[in-house]
C-alpha cells in the first residue's frame, strides 16, 4: 500500500498553488500592458502576496482568488484597506464568500467606469 505523508501532501499542495499563481500571471499579462512589462521574477511575488490576502478573506475558488488578485492589480496592492467600502464588505460576516467575490468584481467595474467617465 502506498502511503502519502502529510509533508508530501503539503509539497503537492504548494506545487499546485505555484502553478495557479503562474496562471494568474499569464492572465494578467494577456490583459494588461503594465503586467507584460513586469519581469516574471518580480510579478510572481506580488501575485503570491495577493493570493495570500485573498485566502485570508476566505476566498477559495480560482475565480474568487483571481477576482481579488485582478482588483489588486488594477487598484493597488492595499486596496482592501485603502477603500473603506471594500474593507467593510470583505470583513463582514453577514456576506458569503461568493457574494464578496461577485461584489468585488462589480465594484472594480464600477470604479473603472467612473474613471472612464471622468476622461
Amino acid at each position: 500500500m502506498l502511503t502519502i505523508t502529510k509533508e508530501q501532501l503539503e509539497i503537492f499542495s504548494q506545487i499546485e498553488w505555484e502553478k495557479f499563481e503562474g496562471r494568474i500571471a499569464d492572465f494578467l499579462r494577456e490583459r494588461f500592458v503594465d503586467a507584460q512589462r513586469e519581469p516574471h521574477d518580480k510579478l510572481l511575488p506580488v501575485i503570491h502576496e495577493q493570493v495570500t490576502h485573498a485566502r485570508a478573506y476566505g476566498f477559495i475558488t480560482e475565480r474568487q482568488i483571481a477576482n481579488y488578485v485582478t482588483t489588486a492589480w488594477l487598484t493597488g496592492r492595499q486596496f482592501d484597506t485603502q477603500f473603506a467600502e471594500v474593507q467593510d464588505t470583505l470583513k463582514s460576516p453577514s456576506y458569503s464568500v461568493e457574494y464578496k467575490s461577485e461584489w468585488l468584481e462589480q465594484w472594480t467595474g464600477r470604479k473603472f467606469a467612473t474613471l472612464e467617465g471622468e476622461n
